[in-house]
């Protein structure tokens, strides 16, 4: 009822339903009568693949290498990689933006679209002294060296609102009951607006009515934002870190906090920017083995193998903090649009003994 009431264009021709024709007091306000809080998973998603798949491999050339390598260029398209929300790459929340156009409108990039990789995997049984007679065969022999190498691109994200949202009085249009019961965060799937396209991810703004209403809400001590225009664009990153309003330009900020100011600006409920418009960091990884196999009889064999995860210790990352009420936030772990803040680990080594038999 709210959002045909403050932006009736987005929710053209739907009639909220009546307190007196709601089946149960929760459907009051909704498109159906008869439902109240309810989740349907249906048969509603679309996808599309389209890609240049190339591979070589060679088994057991030269009667010890094994080895395979190939490159994918792609681009997969959709309107939900999964049903759950995965609040960070990939699937950041798996219900739409708007409710009521939850195909079209969600239609974008999906959460799986990695567009370039490129694998190589080796398996090298080194020949010399394969047999192991005598006492320099059983140290000279038995070698196997091992790897795999994956770069790829890094996974798409949808840079989102967590709590920021409904700070704002007038921002009533998310079903944040919904929201709430099904998702743990009231303002899932809420999108910013683009300030800048070619400013960097993590530079977020926020207007100074909805600065000053957020402050109001969370008892933050008075700033000179309320007294600024209310369509006065602040940098979010320093009042959120520091309690200062600072002024910024639209082409100082990518993304701009969908609050009650910038709805009525933008005449729109709905954030502009689509689903993952924003990627991660991307995979460079390499694994190393090498492996000595000692034959102690003929049904006997012992093996000893020393494994290099991240062999060149290169950065990776788990994922990226895809929420805007984190942005100027540097601390590991946290802090909207840099994947460097969650470490995905160094480069690890591992001992082991099989013994086969």
């Amino acid at each position: 009822a709210n959002l045909v009431t403050e932006f009736p264009n987005a929710a053209s021709g739907v009639t909220p339903c009546p307190a007196a024709n709601a089946v149960v007091p929760s459907a009051t306000g909704r498109v159906n009568c008869n439902l109240g809080l309810l989740r349907t998973r249906s048969n509603t998603g679309v996808s599309d693949y389209n890609a240049l798949q190339t591979e070589l491999r060679s088994t057991n050339l030269w009667n010890q290498l094994t080895l395979k390598t190939s490159f994918t260029w792609s681009k997969t398209t959709d309107n939900a990689s999964e049903i759950f929300s995965s609040l960070s790459g990939g699937n950041t929340f798996a219900n739409s933006q708007d409710a009521l156009n939850f195909v079209g409108a969600e239609h974008a990039l999906s959460g799986q679209d990695i567009p370039k990789t490129w694998t190589l995997s080796f398996f090298e049984d080194i020949p010399a002294f394969r047999n192991q007679h005598g006492l320099v065969g059983h140290v000279l022999g038995g070698w196997v060296l091992a790897g795999d190498y994956l770069i790829a691109s890094g996974q798409p994200y949808t840079p989102s609102s967590q709590f920021l949202s409904t700070s704002f009085t007038g921002v009533n249009w998310p079903d944040t009951t919904f929201n709430s019961g099904f998702f743990s965060y009231p303002d899932a799937a809420i999108r910013p607006f683009y300030g800048s396209t070619s400013a960097p991810a993590s530079q977020v703004g926020i207007y100074a009515g909805d600065a000053c209403t957020y402050q109001t809400a969370h008892k933050v001590k008075a700033d000179p934002s309320c007294g600024l225009a209310a369509n006065t664009l602040l940098s979010w990153n320093m009042l959120h870190t520091t309690g200062v309003s600072t002024t910024a330009s639209a082409g100082s900020v990518k993304y701009i906090v969908n609050g009650a100011t910038a709805e009525s600006i933008y005449g729109t409920p709905f954030g502009n920017v689509p689903r993952n418009s924003e990627r991660d960091y991307q995979t460079n990884s390499a694994n190393f083995a090498v492996y000595k196999y000692i034959r102690v009889t003929e049904r006997v064999r012992v093996r000893f193998d020393t494994t290099f995860l991240n062999v060149f210790n290169h950065p990776n990352f788990s994922s990226v903090d895809a929420f805007l009420d984190d942005a100027g936030n540097l601390l590991q772990g946290n802090g909207f649009g840099i994947p460097s803040l969650t470490s995905g680990g160094n480069r690890r080594i591992k001992f082991g003994l099989r013994v086969d038999f």
